[in-house]
């Protein structure tokens, strides 16, 4: 770890007790810095926004100023790629799951990293159906909040078949997204993405993607077969970009078109520096 602010204080270490420790009770975006500063930094702060009303976060002006404040001055001196993780967890005395809305605040914890793309980022990913459904969750659908061990235990299918990506379904069998990213697949010219009504996180990729506008991504309910019946398999995130699958469950997957990814990295911003 580069460096590590919480509430604009270095330090390495949490106090106790936590309720992002002990609940998860809290959201966090992962984005990536380049030269000009945070890629998509307005949508992850939109997410951020969007997660704090979900989740009733502590949360003013004057706190989103404090956060700018603490960016501004984990980037100040640097020079190179970086990853930037930004967590918001909720601070409240008192014991146990309950707090008091009148009382509670939000801690501010980020952490920067050294950026270390994987080589498969340029050159497609395998990917494995894994056993571990999707948690459902109409209340906390679509939302990077700190509970995510349905996706700790996924990852865990794809380091166990060798290869880069797992895909969670839920108890009906219909694709949520991938343990670390969100799924597209193009069929008969047109893209779909599965819906998060239910559960997954939308990540920024998928809505940018979905910004485009002119049905250039459209939603649907999808199975894993469909992803092995089709012209094209994509993933993405903030970090990996939008990258093409080459396998699934060992079946190869026909490549995205260089050309055709290309124009999408151009529109959804991520040909922009």
């Amino acid at each position: 770890m580069l460096a590590c602010l919480l509430n604009s204080q270095p330090t390495d270490h949490l106090p106790l007790p936590s309720r992002m420790l002990a609940f998860g009770d809290g959201v966090f975006e992962t984005c990536l810095v380049t030269g000009p500063g945070v890629r998509f930094v307005d949508d992850h702060l939109q997410r951020l926004r969007e997660g704090i009303v979900r989740l009733n976060l502590a949360w003013s002006d004057q706190d989103q100023q404090r956060l700018q404040a603490d960016i501004d001055t984990l980037l100040k001196p640097l020079n190179s790629v970086a990853v930037l993780k930004i967590i918001l967890g909720r601070q409240s005395a008192g014991r146990g799951y309950d707090y008091d809305p009148a009382t509670q605040r939000t801690d501010r914890l980020l952490q920067l990293f050294e950026y270390h793309p994987a080589p498969w980022y340029k050159t497609g990913a395998r990917l494995v159906t894994s056993g571990v459904p999707a948690s459902i969750n109409p209340a906390l659908a679509g939302v990077k909040h700190l509970n995510r061990l349905d996706s700790v235990l996924a990852r865990q299918s794809a380091r166990e078949r060798q290869a880069e990506e797992a895909i969670l379904c839920d108890g009906d069998g219909w694709v949520v997204e991938g343990s670390m990213s969100n799924v597209f697949y193009r069929r008969h010219g047109r893209w779909f993405t599965p819906g998060l009504d239910r559960a997954g996180v939308n990540g920024i990729i998928r809505r940018r993607w979905l910004q485009v506008g002119d049905d250039a991504l459209v939603v649907a309910n999808i199975k894993p077969s469909d992803l092995t019946d089709c012209e094209a398999v994509l993933i993405g995130n903030t970090l990996m970009g939008l990258v093409p699958v080459t396998h699934l469950d060992e079946a190869p997957i026909a490549r995205a078109n260089e050309a055709e990814l290309a124009s999408l990295r151009t529109q959804i911003g991520l040909n922009v520096d």
